[in-house]
């Protein structure tokens, strides 16, 4: 029997006098991690959340954190995320990121890699890494969902050959697009602006984490 699906929420679009009572009450609905999502500004358009209002928010609601690293040097700042967040993700684009996934696992947080829209999946060196394919371009929240994302985890799937290995999916995800995610193989799943717009987050949750997607740790 497969696992069920990861969920993690993102607050990118969320107003920033709204996200503590969103974070609640998508906690109360049954979500249990948050996503942080960082720039630099340059590797992406300038947005996402300083170390110090994510592991404040993370303590404050009681909440599983992951970080997603889009800067050009992940190395110079992954170690305060670390600190509280059991994943962390860094692109396949980004200076130095193999030794960037080196240094997160000796910190005791799990790496995982990301990929850009047009970053194919044999750039991935493991076949038990986690990867986090993206379906729009680094720091466009809110974009439309590019299709062939699906297809990017379909491959990488394949390439495990039955190999234990997290695939998520990260952009423009709604209820639906994570449902068929997990039939391509998908067992993560980022979503911020549909998750967090839903009038009925409980039932969101539910569909896509009952979806039956591959084993995953």
């Amino acid at each position: 029997m497969a696992e069920r699906m990861r969920v993690a929420g993102s607050m990118w679009s969320v107003p920033p006098a709204a996200r503590a009572g969103e974070a609640h009450r998508l906690r109360e609905a049954g979500l249990e991690v948050l996503h942080w999502d960082t720039t630099d500004g340059v590797f992406a358009r300038e947005g996402g959340f300083s170390v110090e209002a994510a592991a404040a928010m993370t303590a404050e609601t009681g909440l599983r954190a992951e970080a997603h690293l889009m800067v050009t040097d992940p190395l110079a700042r992954l170690d305060a995320w670390t600190g509280f967040c059991e994943l962390v993700v860094v692109h396949a684009e980004a200076e130095g990121w193999r030794a960037a996934l080196d240094r997160i696992e000796r910190r005791g947080s799990r790496p995982a890699l990301a990929l850009s829209p047009g970053t194919p999946a044999t750039s991935v060196p493991s076949r038990e890494l986690a990867v986090l394919t993206m379906s729009v371009v680094p720091g466009e929240a809110g974009a439309t969902f590019d299709e062939s994302a699906l297809a990017t985890v379909r491959a990488l799937r394949e390439a495990a050959s039955g190999a234990p290995r997290l695939l998520g999916l990260d952009g423009g995800v709604t209820r639906d697009i994570g449902i068929r995610a997990a039939a391509t193989g998908a067992g993560w799943l980022v979503s911020g602006t549909d998750l967090f717009r839903s009038p009925a987050p409980r039932a969101w949750l539910s569909d896509v984490r009952d979806a039956h997607g591959p084993p995953h740790d």
